[in-house]
């Protein structure tokens, strides 16, 4: 009787590990940035991601509220876009800024330690596997920074590929 107890139990958890009506997944990005993300869905909609990006010359911790809607509904239930905002805290160690009257000038280069907190946005295009408890995805995080060497920047140049281990 045990034995068949302990079966049914172990065939719930491998099958409940295939299916993709997940709460949580755990992503890793690469692109403009590496970084590591933990995204928590509260219904099939609505989520929140904690994200710790490491960028070339510093890092950006980010708390995100996540929006997702089918992307295809007619064609395709595998394809989501999701969008969101959030805020962000970025630590830098050298900032190149470039004025936009004279976009043929050499960056100026700025040098020391920068901590800057910040608003994002969030987009993001995934494909779900439905038999496999996997995501792949493409993510895009403007955000602006307040304080710094220039007191405001907006940073267009955040895209990444991602894969997402669900659960």
């Amino acid at each position: 009787m045990k034995k068949k107890i302990i079966y049914i139990l172990l065939n719930c958890l491998i099958a409940s590990a295939f299916s993709q009506d997940y709460n949580n997944n755990f992503k890793l990005s690469t692109g403009d940035y590496w970084g590591v993300s933990y995204h928590k869905l509260l219904t099939q909609e609505k989520g929140f991601a904690a994200k710790f990006n490491f960028e070339k010359d510093g890092w950006q911790m980010s708390t995100i509220r996540i929006l997702y809607t089918p992307a295809f509904p007619a064609t395709s239930s595998q394809w989501f876009f999701g969008y969101g905002y959030g805020v962000h805290i970025a630590y830098k160690s050298k900032i190149e800024t470039t004025n936009l009257f004279t976009p043929y000038a050499p960056p100026t280069v700025h040098r020391g330690h920068f901590i800057s907190p910040g608003i994002d946005g969030f987009l993001t295009l995934e494909y779900r596997f439905l038999k496999y408890p996997f995501v792949l995805s493409a993510d895009y995080l403007p955000n602006f920074e307040f304080f710094g060497p220039d007191f405001f920047r907006i940073n267009f140049n955040n895209f990444s590929l991602a894969a997402a281990y669900t659960f």
